[in-house]
């Protein structure tokens, strides 16, 4: 008897609704603001895309009127090293931008799953 008297006495408190729905609304306030920030993130890449593939444009242009400028055969091969050079340093670039941009998306979803905390 003294036993139900006990279990009795020390009903289990109920969770607070106010703490569930502040959680909640958190929750929703962190999400959209990493989503903004992903939208804001990749409409960059986009750009840096476009941006990227106007000076890879530009740069063959500029091989093509070289090569049917030339007059010779080492005058076409100097504009083909001038021309794989400046690919390389794209392709360098390229690497570089993607890293970070990576970082930048990696960073934006790590705040999504730790609950909005930076």
């Amino acid at each position: 008897m003294a036993d139900t008297e006990t279990r009795a006495g020390s009903a289990p408190t109920m969770p607070n609704v106010g703490d569930f729905a502040g959680f909640g609304a958190k929750r929703i306030e962190t999400f959209m603001e990493v989503q903004k920030q992903l939208v804001e993130i990749f409409e960059q890449l986009n750009r840096d895309q476009v941006a990227r593939a106007k000076r890879e444009t530009e740069l063959a242009s500029e091989f093509a009127g070289k090569v049917t400028s030339a007059r010779s055969i080492p005058d076409i091969m100097t504009a083909y090293q001038e021309w794989l050079s400046k690919r390389m340093t794209l392709f360098t670039e390229d690497g570089r931008k993607l890293f970070e941009d990576s970082q930048k998306v990696v960073t934006a979803s790590m705040r999504l799953l730790s609950n909005g905390r930076r």
